[in-house]
């Protein structure tokens, strides 16, 4: 990747990492099943490529389904992790 891609990638993946917590924590209907189901359509939506979206859009998209991928990890992994016992 170029320079000018990996800062990029690097922006849009930080900033929908972001963004998928803050709506986890403030947003009672966003669910597990709901980022499955956007990472889902982002899936499907790289796929639908026929026409070319472009370098800028590929670098998007490709950041975007990353985070996704990275927040439903860790938000699966929160939820096989037992809670400390209290002191």
């Amino acid at each position: 990747m170029t320079d000018w891609r990996q800062r990029k990638y690097r922006e849009v993946f930080e900033e929908t990492c972001h963004g998928l917590e803050l709506r986890r924590r403030s947003d009672p209907h966003f669910t597990i099943g709901r980022l499955e189901g956007l990472l889902r359509t982002a899936y499907v939506d790289e796929g639908n490529d026929w026409l070319g979206r472009g370098a800028v859009s590929d670098v998007f998209q490709a950041a975007t389904i990353a985070a996704y991928e990275h927040v439903l990890a860790e938000w699966r992994a929160a939820l096989d992790t037992p809670d400390p016992p209290d002191p």
